[in-house]
């Protein structure tokens, strides 16, 4: 049997995902920040699929002493990882810094890089083994030159999208570094999904996304993509409608996608990983 991890799988579209992976025989690691939540995903899972192994670890992805615990506790009980989907998402409500950097980005890129970096040995060892990194559309609203940086005037929107490019740019050096290690990594834009996103934004951002979401996907539409990815033959993801859809790809609706943004470069990729690798 094939094992996943799964972060943020204690509910919205990590939940969703998980229970498509239960379905598909997949043994299921669950990184969750909320224990009681965490127990109550795992219970739902076990009933989905009582065949498969489901285990669940605690770890606060803008934390991250926490990351690096739950990595080693998690290297010691496993001896390869086939899939790694970095689901969880943190959608700030007001700017937070943590050591100076924006908190999200924190938990939506520093944390993830962590937590994926110290399980390479895991991925590695799986032989053929899949990254799938949760991003967005909004990666379009980021901006490279305010990664890692102080910002009093950052907007809630202007800092997410910092994080969503910055996984876009991770997904991209990921493909790059370990393909030749059987390894291959996907960016993902889930669609707009009816998770509580956004359900703390104030003032008129709020009354927008009030109003939006009765159209919003539900969390099942929204984690289709990433069990594409996840359990697809290798050939098919390669090319589909004339776009490149191998290892470093972005993908929507199960579809690889263009992606446009002056940031998205090799270089940018590169500075990315090594302004990163500072938190390992």
């Amino acid at each position: 049997m094939k094992t996943v991890l799964i972060t943020g799988a204690n509910a919205g579209i990590g939940l969703a995902t998980a229970k498509a992976m239960a379905r598909r025989g997949f043994n299921l690691i669950l990184l969750c920040r909320n224990k009681e939540k965490g127990r109550e995903a795992l219970a739902i899972l076990k009933r989905i699929n009582p065949a498969v192994t489901v285990e669940l670890f605690l770890a606060d992805l803008s934390d991250i002493d926490s990351v690096r615990q739950v990595a080693q506790q998690i290297s010691r009980a496993h001896s390869k990882l086939d899939v790694l989907i970095n689901n969880a998402g943190y959608s700030p409500n007001r700017i937070e810094f943590i050591n100076n950097i924006e908190k999200s980005f924190y938990a939506n890129h520093i944390g993830p890089f962590v937590l994926t970096y110290y399980l390479m040995d895991l991925l590695k060892a799986a032989g053929e083994a899949r990254i799938i990194n949760l991003s967005s559309a909004a990666y379009s609203l980021g901006n490279a030159s305010r990664f890692f940086k102080r910002n009093g005037n950052l907007s809630i929107m202007a800092a997410y999208g910092d994080g969503k490019l910055a996984n876009i740019l991770f997904t991209k050096e990921l493909a790059k570094r370990y393909t030749d290690s059987g390894i291959t990594a996907y960016a993902v834009h889930p669609g707009v999904v009816n998770t509580g996103f956004g359900s703390n934004f104030a003032g008129a951002l709020g009354f927008m996304m009030t109003l939006a979401r009765p159209f919003m996907r539900t969390p099942e539409r929204g984690a289709e993509t990433s069990v594409y990815l996840a359990t697809s033959p290798l050939t098919s993801l390669i090319r589909k409608n004339g776009q490149d859809g191998g290892s470093g790809g972005f993908f929507a609706d199960s579809r690889p996608k263009s992606i446009r943004h002056s940031d998205i470069t090799i270089k940018q990729a590169a500075e990315l990983w090594a302004k990163s690798l500072a938190f390992v």
